[in-house]
């Protein structure tokens, strides 16, 4: 089960060191636990295939890393909402 407390701290974390962390991982998927930087990907399937391995699903974060707050901010978009 996911800890929200602990998810909501690795963001801050990633948002924190987001300026130095592009410098080395441009364009990887980060996987962050407890506030710290575990490996660096290529692509969010592998992240996630090896992040399994170390952890349980919902105790860890994959971020993609990029420069901007784009990266980890999300809109979602429907057409059923829609006037």
């Amino acid at each position: 089960m996911a800890d929200r407390e602990s998810l909501k701290r690795n963001l801050e974390w990633y948002i924190g060191h987001q300026e130095e962390l592009v410098k080395t991982y441009s364009g990887k998927v980060l996987l962050i636990k407890d506030g710290k930087l575990v490996n660096a990907f290529a692509d969010m399937e592998r992240a996630y295939i090896e992040a399994l391995k170390l952890f349980a699903p919902g105790t860890f974060t994959l971020q993609p890393c990029a420069p901007g707050p784009e990266s980890y901010t999300v809109t979602i978009f429907s057409p059923q909402y829609c006037i």
